[in-house]
């Protein structure tokens, strides 16, 4: 599609990057040189530089070819201008960015046939991210309380490893939620039936009553710490101690603590790179990598000591990023 975007500030920049990534035809339209030329270096989009609405800008910009007209500078009052000569130029589909909610009425009677309200957008996302810190994403379905959201299955939560036919039959699940998408072994989205088994660590896509959402939460919950086993335990008590997990919340430590396990290494034994390791009690060797593979060819013997607190866990090797792979020496 032939879209003519106005405005290339922030908002404009990251809506322009994925128009393109998409294969749309996308022209640009900013008062300020700086950003034109920056769009042009970067994304290689048509740019002009003056004001959007003007028409002699427009013009040369295609407006009367355009498919699609975004508003997206950073005044109401010029997106306002630009919606309405879009549609004065028989653009069919006008999309505003509005900052203020008081002008809802004003973009309507100028022809902005869809209108994305910025600070209920951010206000929306705060709220999900308060109510349900569990919550990857969270969108209203149509006017009533329909929402639709992601959700990670931790490991060790009371569904893992059952088929959706029995999840829905669950007492504690509600009876109006429904799945509509499960994440595939390779991170692809697929459409779920009765016989899709979730596993732990999998991302689903839910859909049901806003009233309802904490109920679902609980039924697709991590583990609370009774339903631990000793070593999971213990590995809880482990991480409840590293300096870095110190703010993290007792239940997803709880989660992390099942996709973790306990070990002792004899002495002279060397741990792999693409693990992550707390270690609980002893000493450990490191050798950087160029020295270590010079040590491998020459076969002599590199060791840097390093000793530990037993009582003050540390992470030796990798980031928190990994550590559905954690062990614990």
């Amino acid at each position: 599609m032939y879209v003519v975007v106005a405005g290339g500030g922030h908002m404009g920049t990251h809506l322009v990057s994925r128009l393109v990534a998409e294969g749309h035809d996308t022209v640009v339209i900013d008062v300020d040189r700086a950003v034109t030329d920056r769009l042009f270096a970067e994304q290689g989009v048509v740019v002009f530089t003056g004001s959007a609405t003007d028409i002699n800008v427009l013009d040369q910009a295609g407006i009367k070819r355009a498919d699609v007209a975004v508003a997206m500078t950073g005044r109401d009052s010029d997106n306002l201008s630009f919606c309405l000569l879009a549609r004065y130029y028989g653009v069919t589909r006008v999309l505003a960015r509005m900052l203020n909610p008081q002008y809802a009425v004003p973009y309507g009677l100028v022809g902005a046939t869809k209108i994305h309200n910025e600070a209920e957008i951010l206000v929306n996302s705060f709220l999900t991210s308060i109510d349900f810190p569990q919550i990857g994403a969270l969108m209203q379905v149509g006017k009533g309380d329909v929402v639709a959201f992601e959700v990670t299955i931790a490991p060790g939560s009371p569904v893992e490893g059952q088929a959706v036919s029995e999840i829905v039959r669950r007492e504690d699940f509600p009876r109006r939620c429904v799945f509509i998408g499960v994440e595939g072994p390779s991170g692809e989205v697929e459409v779920p039936d009765g016989g899709t088994v979730i596993k732990g660590g999998a991302g689903v896509i839910l859909a049901a009553h806003r009233p309802d959402v904490p109920q679902v939460l609980r039924c697709l919950a991590s583990p609370t710490e009774s339903a631990l086993s000793e070593g999971q335990k213990e590995a809880l008590q482990t991480l409840s101690l590293v300096g870095f997990l110190s703010g993290v919340a007792r239940e997803d430590l709880a989660a992390l603590a099942t996709g973790a396990r306990i070990e002792a290494r004899k002495r002279g034994e060397t741990l792999g790179p693409d693990l992550d390791y707390v270690v609980r009690r002893g000493v450990i060797d490191i050798i950087p990598r160029d020295e270590f593979l010079e040590a491998l060819r020459s076969g002599r013997k590199l060791r840097l000591k390093l000793g530990l607190d037993p009582s003050k866990p540390d992470l030796h090797i990798g980031h928190a990023v990994l550590l559905r792979k954690l062990r614990l020496l």
